[in-house]
């Protein structure tokens, strides 16, 4: 007898290979970065014979980690919460309050404009208001960037709430103010988890707008530290795989954490009835 196709295991097989995919880079970093520079070379895919935990030791003081880690932590926590705050606000008006497409579509725009066709007149003005090498300066660059993406994600999800909530808030005596912080923003939880992930992986692994708007040692992030050592300790891969993988660490316990609430948030508002 002829075994039939079966499409769902045909999937399955195909979820495995993306994912296998998609983990092989981050496991390959994991495990140059217990080894040798000379081990890298001579047996780049292998594994370890003798881990090199000390590469983690020697890079944490080597590069001064402590410290630019706690300037990534910094201006990603802050920027996410400016961002979640502002979002929230700027979705329900659109969604709830003033329902027009023109204002929703305006910030959408702001998603098709890359960073690159702005930049000059974007570091322009933050010379001009002296907020250019300065933590202000680069929080303040990434609420901008994420901004429009944010928002883009927010409405459809403030859509899918229904409006009978409203109207029971407001015959409870609700204004709208209380509306908007004691039944929305409980409801979109899902919409926000979504949107501090993904502006926390933004901010987490920005390079480009933190090597033009920081320069001062203090003040520049874990992202700017893994790209100095590539002139620094050119020889040394064990170091940089080591400092890439504690950068990294972080965002996979983030997204762990939040799974669930990632997945929810993508998928509301696309099924109605």
């Amino acid at each position: 007898m002829k075994r039939r196709w079966n499409p769902l295991k045909f999937c399955d097989m195909r979820c495995i290979f993306m994912a296998i995919l998609t983990l092989y880079p981050l496991f390959w970093i994991g495990i140059c970065s217990l080894k040798s520079s000379e081990e890298i070379y001579g047996s780049p895919f292998g594994l370890p014979k003798n881990p090199e935990w000390e590469n983690y030791a020697e890079s944490w003081q080597a590069a001064d980690i402590p410290v630019h880690l706690l300037n990534s932590i910094l201006y990603a926590a802050v920027a996410v919460a400016v961002v979640m705050v502002l979002s929230a606000m700027s979705a329900y008006i659109i969604a709830k309050v003033w329902k027009n497409k023109s204002i929703y579509n305006y910030y959408s725009l702001g998603i098709m404009i890359p960073i690159n066709a702005i930049i000059i007149p974007f570091i322009l003005i933050f010379r001009s208001v002296r907020i250019l090498n300065t933590r202000a300066g680069i929080i303040l660059a990434f609420i901008v960037t994420n901004l429009a993406f944010s928002i883009f994600i927010l409405v459809p999800f403030m859509k899918g709430l229904p409006d009978e909530l409203e109207d029971a808030a407001r015959i409870d005596g609700c204004n709208r103010l209380q509306t908007f912080v004691k039944i929305m923003l409980p409801l979109s939880k899902a919409g926000l988890a979504t949107v501090g992930t993904f502006v926390l992986i933004n901010c987490w692994n920005d390079l480009f707008l933190s090597l033009l708007i920081v320069s001062k040692q203090n003040l520049i992030t874990l992202n700017q530290v893994c790209y100095n050592m590539r002139s620094q300790y050119a020889a040394d891969y064990g170091l940089i795989t080591a400092t890439v993988m504690i950068m990294v660490i972080p965002v996979i316990i983030c997204y762990a954490l939040f799974q669930k609430q990632i997945v929810k948030g993508m998928t509301a508002g696309s099924i109605k009835g």
